[in-house]
């Protein structure tokens, strides 16, 4: 559900911070870390610090706060605070970290395929899950690590020490969402191949329903499609040589100019829905289940995000994004974020600390979040939420999950980017100007 853009906007409004008063975590004098092979039986009551993504009032926090009062009954003398981890508060929260006084879980301290996020492991502020994850679970009698995808591995674990710092507690995915019904209805077949994709716009239009919602007034959202593009037709890992890394140039491989040119062809088909410019997400997601657009690429939190708005006979339809014949880049990768949970190394309450992600994470509060909340779990055994059918298929036939943006936002392209996918999709510039201005914009800021 709070995928990259919920940590940069939850929602369109502001939401008021929880207390960050510390609660359990710095000092000097801290215990050591329980042994790995006992730590379940090490547990105790205690206040622990909690960081969460929901905001006040969402059901998403209800749920997690069921979990605080499960833990308080089920453990003597054990205070659970639940602080606002997201967006406008991270930047207190990592202070509170810089001096010692970070909360005993928190939320986007690690990711192991974006190497902005490793100093925190990489400066002993982080516990490693490892050797606790190896332990048999005592409620399951197998290995911990083993009850997780091993498709997210790559998130949890640091590159170059194999440590896991960061344990998921849902799974985002880049998926294509369409309007069933008014695909059956016009006899348009979901789009297997960009050329399906188009051919699709073409009969939309002509059924006078808008092709494909976007919002133009968040660039990374205009930037998923070039994201996925790219994906198809360059591949994830040169994307994320020139792009993030700053090596060669984006001109060097043709399939960036593809991509591109692919882009203005939807913009030269008038495919986005009408008034896009000026349309935000929320009203632009609105847009799409109230039939006035027939296709949405957005990110599997889209329909625990609106539930209030589907409505009940909503026939919802989730494919991959397309295909693209022809292209040198993976045709069966998919766009991904895990929401990692981090333990402080610094907690006075390990135990209870990994406690708490250990129930987060077990295969019964997963299934009940997919069936409550509608999150889509990284932990095995999860079905998929009711209103995301075959969304647990369209995972398995993925051959690998990358991380969503290209750890763009986080680097020095964030200034060129999205900015320039932008102008594209507004029609200020062509497939080549674009090109020719990233070319540019990269060669400025990594200096190559």
């Amino acid at each position: 559900m709070f995928a990259l853009r919920k940590l940069l906007v939850v929602g369109a409004v502001v939401v008021p911070m929880m207390t960050l008063a510390a609660c359990g975590s710095g000092g000097d004098d801290q215990p050591d870390a329980p042994a790995a092979s006992s730590w379940q039986s090490e547990i105790e009551g205690g206040p622990i610090e909690v960081g969460v993504l929901p905001a006040t009032g969402t059901p998403s926090l209800a749920f997690l706060e069921k979990i605080a009062d499960s833990m308080a009954t089920d453990i003597s003398g054990t205070d659970v605070k639940l602080t606002f981890a997201n967006t406008e508060a991270r930047p207190a929260l990592e202070q509170r970290w810089r001096s010692g006084d970070g909360l005993d879980v928190d939320y986007t301290m690690f990711d192991g395929t974006n190497d902005a996020l490793l100093a925190w492991a990489d400066d002993g502020k982080l516990l490693d899950l490892l050797p606790y994850l190896e332990q048999e679970d005592e409620t399951t009698g197998a290995p911990w690590i083993d009850s997780f995808s091993p498709a997210v591995r790559q998130f949890m674990e640091h590159p170059e020490s194999k440590g896991i710092y960061g344990v998921p507690s849902e799974l985002s995915l880049q998926v294509l969402f369409y309007n069933a019904k008014i695909f059956k209805d016009n006899g348009i077949t979901p789009p297997a191949t960009w050329d399906d994709l188009t051919a699709a716009a073409t009969k939309l239009k002509s059924a006078g329903v808008d092709p494909i919602a976007v919002t133009g007034l968040f660039e990374p959202y205009m930037g998923m499609w070039t994201d996925n593009l790219w994906m198809r037709t360059v591949g994830y890992d040169k994307v994320h040589e020139v792009l993030i890394e700053g090596k060669g140039s984006i001109t060097d491989d043709p399939g960036f100019l593809d991509g591109l040119t692919k882009m203005q062809e939807l913009r030269d088909q008038g495919a986005f829905l009408e008034g896009f410019e000026g349309t935000d997400f929320t009203a632009a997601q609105a847009q799409f289940f109230q039939g006035k657009a027939g296709m949405i690429l957005m990110g599997s939190w889209l329909v625990s995000e609106m539930k209030d708005v589907i409505p009940a006979d909503f026939d919802l339809g989730v494919i991959a994004f397309p295909t693209v014949d022809g292209g040198a880049g993976d045709q069966a990768g998919m766009m991904a974020a895990a929401q990692l949970m981090s333990v402080n190394a610094e907690s006075e309450n390990i135990p209870l600390a990994l406690e708490w992600v250990r129930r987060v994470t077990s295969v019964e509060t997963q299934t009940a979040r997919a069936e409550e909340i509608g999150e889509v779990s990284a932990v095995k055994d999860v079905p998929s939420p009711p209103g995301l059918p075959g969304i647990a298929e369209v995972v398995g036939s993925a051959d690998q999950l990358y991380p969503a943006y290209y750890g763009i936002l986080q680097s020095k392209a964030s200034e060129v980017v999205y900015p320039e996918i932008a102008k594209l999709v507004f029609g200020k510039q062509d497939a080549e100007e674009t090109l020719a201005a990233l070319d540019e914009g990269l060669k400025r800021v990594y200096g190559n």
